[in-house]
């Protein structure tokens, strides 16, 4: 059989391809790695008049001069021919700068098809583009879309078809006069002395040969823009507009009044966010109560293997709540903060954050993640999708594992409250403020000179797009779409994490389990960073879920059955009792360790999931994990000595 003609969708960051790739492939589509890269790999497929395409997304990228992690991996797919068609997305409110990108494809052998996306901005911006002058100026077919509107994609799929059918390349010829009439090139000698190949024109060898140069490669650049300009003389007319900022956008952008306004906003799309989500996680943490039982009497009937029935009765309903619950929070997260991008408002964020964020190697649009993530750490790691640059977007994630989430803040002052009293939680509070920052600095320092390259993570260029009433129909489905994919890719993972985790703590010795016997075998070691073999088991189940950490170190020290405290989803709260027992067993000392540790240590189960599916990276996970265990034990180490010197009594 033959195979499915393939179709790369090439463009700059916010270009709009991921829409098009997500809209065209629905669930038919595979996102994993680049081989040896952290950067995204998109594969989907679509049929049209019973024919399948195969279709992929390339890593945004500003050109082909392979110097970022997505320019080399985008500049290599597209040298190995395995495209069939490239679909070349330009940003037609932007056209001065999305068109650098199709200037560095002209003189490339693959048939190529322009995509003007965002025409319905353009329109509000007063461009008005010549699509038939376009087209009979690069050669190629051409057609204004808006990948918002669901109505323009059988159009879409028509003209790319009629573009494999009826193949075209790039006109290169207006663009390489530019190049000859220079008088400081010999242009045409240089094209002369390159041999064509499958892959390159003469005038493209001729060009990357120029470029090989500081000098080349600035020279190339400015026929590269001269060529832009002269091909919008032609095709486009602009009204007059006007450029002064409106009233709101000054404040929006002032150094002090925009970085308020944002947070307000953000907070606002946050508190929007648990308004939709709240009554799916309500239905969520109902599921335990209602199905527990009866699958308990069944399986007790037909006298099913007891380990079995707990692992059934008890860990799966829970696994399945705490999953429908994160996809729910996922689900409200990224409706709310897609109405922020698509009314325009995000790159205000990006421009107003982006000085303070470089001082962590990251742009403007990382601190919507990081604020997000005192909320949720998962909602904080899906945030990080609005993120171009892939280096800079899994920093954010693992710089999202160093704040504290709701249900740390919540636990932490909790527990203060019973050992130090109100003035000592206060004391503790911002004790863990100032930790945080300088965990964030940290983290920093140490990830980002791996995973972020220097020549592309200079700050942010944009031109600010206008407001715009938000597309429903666009933003739902894009919701559901990443909700659903959210729930069936974490599920498998927290499946397999609590499997694991039960397996460990279930009694299969009698009244021990194998992490009761681990726990106090290690003790001795345990005990130089304060925690006792119970504490170190809370520990470690509160990577699971930190809701479970009061009932599992309540359990341990009461020897009653840490499995239900392990997976009862609503185990946050302290009773009376446990406020008497938790200071005749634990030490000061051994708590202001234990508090430290806990609110930095690797973040729950759904979180490392979540960061998975978004990164694909089984590498940097592992690094990250081992990071934070590390990071969180040395905190422990030294607040529980300090502790020492402070109540030596």
């Amino acid at each position: 059989m033959n195979k499915p003609p393939v179709i790369a969708l090439l463009g700059q960051p916010n270009s709009g391809k991921s829409t098009i790739f997500n809209m065209m492939t629905g669930s038919h589509q595979h996102v994993g790695n680049w081989p040896g890269k952290t950067v995204e790999c998109k594969e989907g497929s679509f049929a049209y008049q019973g024919t399948t395409y195969n279709i992929i997304d390339l890593p945004g990228s500003y050109s082909l001069s392979a110097g970022s992690d997505e320019e080399q991996i985008t500049t290599e797919y597209i040298n190995s021919g395995k495209a069939d068609l490239i679909a070349i997305l330009v940003d037609s409110s932007q056209l001065e700068r999305s068109l650098y990108m199709y200037t560095d494809y002209a003189g490339i052998k693959t048939p190529a098809v322009l995509i003007l996306n965002l025409m319905d901005i353009s329109g509000k911006k007063g461009i008005h583009i010549d699509i038939d002058a376009f087209q009979k100026q690069t050669g190629i077919p051409v057609i204004g879309f808006t990948a918002s509107d669901s109505s323009q994609y059988d159009s879409l799929k028509e003209t790319l078809c009629c573009a494999l059918e009826n193949p075209h390349t790039v006109s290169t010829d207006m663009m390489m006069d530019f190049y000859k009439q220079d008088p400081s090139l010999s242009f045409q000698t240089l094209i002369d002395s390159q041999a064509e190949d499958d892959i390159y024109s003469r005038e493209k060898k001729a060009v990357l040969e120029l470029e090989k140069t500081d000098e080349g490669l600035m020279i190339s650049g400015k026929h590269k823009y001269e060529y832009i300009d002269a091909l919008l003389a032609k095709t486009v007319k602009r009204q007059d507009a006007d450029p002064s900022l409106s009233k709101f956008d000054k404040k929006a952008l002032g150094p002090h009044s925009g970085k308020w306004i944002a947070i307000g906003i953000i907070v606002a799309a946050l508190s929007l966010a648990m308004i939709i989500a709240a009554p799916i996680m309500g239905l969520a943490f109902s599921i335990p109560s209602l199905i527990s039982e009866p699958l308990k009497s069944f399986l007790t009937t037909y006298r099913v293997w007891a380990p079995l029935v707990e692992l059934i009765c008890v860990v799966l309903p829970n696994v399945l709540a705490f999953t429908i619950s994160m996809s729910g929070f996922v689900l409200g997260v990224t409706f709310a903060f897609a109405i922020v991008e698509n009314i325009g408002y995000m790159a205000r964020i990006s421009v107003v954050f982006n000085s303070s964020m470089e001082r962590l190697g990251l742009q403007g649009k990382s601190i919507c993640s990081l604020l997000m993530s005192m909320g949720c750490n998962m909602a904080g790691v899906t945030g990080s999708r609005v993120i171009d640059n892939s280096g800079q977007r899994f920093l954010t994630m693992i710089l999202v594992w160093s704040i504290p989430c709701g249900s740390t803040l919540s636990l932490a002052p909790m527990l203060a409250m019973v050992f130090y009293g109100p003035v000592g939680a206060l004391i503790i509070v911002l004790l863990l403020f100032f930790t945080t920052l300088g965990s964030l600095f940290i983290a920093s320092r140490i990830f980002k000179n791996s995973l972020l390259n220097p020549d592309s993570t200079s700050g942010i260029i944009m031109e600010l797009p206008p407001y715009h009433k938000p597309k429903w129909g666009h933003i739902i489905r894009t919701t559901l779409i990443k909700a659903k994919d959210i729930f069936m890719r974490a599920f498998c993972v927290i499946m397999l994490v609590s499997v694991i985790f039960y397996l460990l703590s279930y009694n299969w010795f009698g009244s021990q389990s194998i992490l009761t016997v681990i726990g106090q075998f290690i003790e001795p070691v345990t005990k130089t960073f304060g925690m006792t073999w119970q504490m170190f088991m809370a520990y470690i189940s509160s990577m699971v879920t930190k809701e479970s950490l009061l009932g599992v170190i309540n359990a341990l020290y009461s020897n009653t059955d840490m499995i239900n405290a392990a997976f009862n989803a609503k185990s946050m709260g302290m009773s009376d009792s446990m406020m008497q027992l938790l200071p005749q067993v634990i030490t000061k000392a051994q708590a202001l360790g234990f508090i430290m540790a806990i609110v930095f240590n690797v973040p729950c189960a759904m979180t490392v999931a979540t960061t998975f599916r978004e990164n694909h990276s089984k590498k940097w996970i592992a690094l990250s994990i081992l990071y934070y265990l590390g990071f969180s034990i040395v905190l422990a180490f030294i607040f529980y000595h300090i502790g020492l010197c402070i109540w030596c009594n």
